[in-house]
């Protein structure tokens, strides 16, 4: 047990017994095998290779980071793991690394290994690539760690939003939540790519259109909306995920493993934002993710409950239950007036921590998080 000894206190301990070094070429066989250990079918897609390389190695911020842990006979029994990220603070484009994919053999574990590799990863991004925030989802189990010893602030847990759509469906489901498992949809999943433009009704100008690719448009698209929107008061502009081309393509279209189902918003002809859904199964019932919305709210107000109404439409075409996404700051207004309703914690089945740990102390408020910024929906 690591006790109230400092993070170097606890390197210094691991290292009698464990070999502490970065990712070297070949070791995602065996972080795949520990990841599988761990996790077991929990998200299952992620235990492909090709999706191992799609999040460390094609990441248009770039390359991922590891710490591993190695034992005397070459086996990684633990890693701490994260990846950079591009965010905008007050306008200014910065580099963040977002922490994922922490994991220890379950015969290792209460070594201290959590946090000899979480600081060491930490030290590295800092003096070799100068990152010096971190951010993540942090679980209970790893709340205390991350707050006593690491040096995270955990800010107040995000609410998760459901839409029912077949009520009597989603209450007798929702009794069947805790300990679910979340699975990717089958190859026989309806494909967005079979759907063409979608009118929403006759004379309201609104559209939905399948996205193929994300093309210079979502490039302009980002700059008005941050830049007239976002920037106007710096005191209240969120820390948000640059959401150009580059970024979209690569996290919504680059892993078809995933069946996330983008949509352009179109008024009046005019593309004014775009729409990710995802349809996910838990213990074998249906249920739609709100996985990203941009602009948030999408203007003029009158659109969005339009928009939620399709996305609501769409899920329950494909047989989901109900509609789920995390509210975005000063966005449950929006969301109750079309529907929505916060989960009751009694009955959820992750509750979604958010934090971060900045070098230089900062204090770090009104991040923009949606459930496409996470590493599991």
């Amino acid at each position: 047990m690591a006790g109230n000894r400092t993070p170097y206190e606890i390197i210094r301990k691991v290292a009698k017994k464990y070999r502490i070094r970065p990712y070297l070429e070949g070791d995602e066989v065996q972080i795949l095998r520990l990841r599988n250990k761990v996790f077991g079918d929990l998200d299952p897609v992620r235990r492909l290779p090709d999706v191992w390389k799609w999040q460390f190695r094609e990441n248009p911020a770039g390359r991922g980071f590891c710490s591993l842990a190695e034992d005397d006979d070459g086996i990684i029994v633990g890693q701490y793991a994260a990846i950079p990220s591009r965010f905008s603070i007050n306008g200014k484009q910065v580099r963040l690394a977002f922490a994922v994919d922490a994991m220890t053999h379950p015969r290792y574990r209460r070594q201290g290994l959590f946090t000899a590799l979480a600081q060491d990863l930490y030290d590295r991004l800092e003096a070799e690539h100068n990152i010096s925030t971190i951010w993540g989802f942090p679980n209970q189990r790893v709340l205390p760690a991350y707050n006593k010893r690491l040096g995270w602030r955990t800010l107040p847990s995000i609410p998760v939003m459901i839409k029912p759509l077949r009520p009597l469906a989603a209450i007798f489901h929702a009794l069947q939540w805790l300990g679910g498992h979340s699975k990717t949809p089958s190859k026989t999943s309806p494909n967005v790519s079979n759907h063409n433009l979608i009118k929403l009704a006759p004379d309201d100008g609104l559209h939905m259109e399948p996205i193929r690719h994300f093309n210079g448009e979502y490039d302009a698209l980002w700059q008005t909306h941050y830049f007239s929107t976002f920037s106007k008061n710096e005191q209240s502009c969120p820390l948000i995920q640059i959401r150009d081309s580059r970024y979209l393509q690569w996290r919504y279209l680059a892993a078809s493993q995933f069946h996330y189902h983008p949509f352009a918003i179109r008024y009046n002809g005019k593309r004014i934002g775009y729409l990710v859904l995802r349809m996910m199964f838990l213990r074998n019932h249906s249920f739609g993710v709100l996985v990203d919305l941009f602009p948030f709210p999408v203007a003029p107000d009158g659109l969005m409950s339009s928009i939620l109404s399709f996305a609501g439409r769409y899920v329950k075409d494909r047989g989901g239950d109900f509609l789920t996404c995390l509210s975005p700051p000063n966005g449950m207004r929006f969301l109750k007036r079309s529907g929505f309703i916060r989960l009751p914690e009694i009955i959820n089945p992750k509750t979604w921590y958010f934090g971060y740990r900045c070098g230089n102390s900062s204090i770090l408020n009104h991040w923009h998080i949606t459930f496409g910024d996470t590493d599991i929906v």
